[in-house]
C-alpha cells in the first residue's frame, strides 16, 4: 500500500514511517497538514495516518476534505490524547480506527492486515 503518514512530530512521522517501509509498503510523509488535501489530489494513497492534535489544522478539520476527494480513502488518526470525545467523533466522520501514542506496533500491524484484506 502507499500510505500517507501526517504528524507534526519529526520523530513519530520518522519512526512510522521506517516501520511501514520495513513491512513493505510506501509511504509519503508530511509534517504539515496544510499539504494533506493537496498529496491526496496529486499522488494515489490507499490509506492515510493522521495525527489528530496538530498545530494550524486539527487532523479532524481534515478529514471532511479528505473524503470530498476519495470518499473510501481509509483513515487511521493517532493522537497521544486519549479523548473519548476525540474519539467518537472521529468515528463518526467515518475513520477506520484510532491509535494512541506511543504506537502500539502490534495494533498497527492488525490494523494494516485488516485494511489490506478489504483493499
Amino acid at each position: 500500500m502507499r500510505i500517507l503518514v501526517v504528524d507534526d512530530e519529526p520523530d513519530i512521522l520518522l519512526v512510522l514511517s521506517r516501520w511501514l517501509q520495513n513491512s513493505g509498503h510506501s509511504t509519503i510523509t508530511t509534517l504539515d497538514p496544510r499539504e494533506v488535501i493537496e498529496l491526496i489530489e496529486k499522488q494515489n494513497v490507499d490509506l492515510v495516518f493522521l495525527d489528530l492534535m496538530m498545530p494550524r489544522v486539527n487532523g479532524l478539520q481534515l478529514i471532511p476534505g479528505i473524503r470530498e476527494r476519495n470518499p473510501k480513502l481509509p483513515i487511521v488518526v493517532i493522537s497521544a490524547v486519549g479523548d473519548m470525545r476525540l474519539a467518537v467523533q472521529a468515528a463518526k466522520e467515518g475513520v477506520e480506527d484510532y491509535l494512541l501514542k506511543p504506537i502500539d506496533f502490534n495494533k498497527l500491524d492488525a490494523i494494516l492486515k485488516r485494511l489490506s484484506a478489504v483493499a
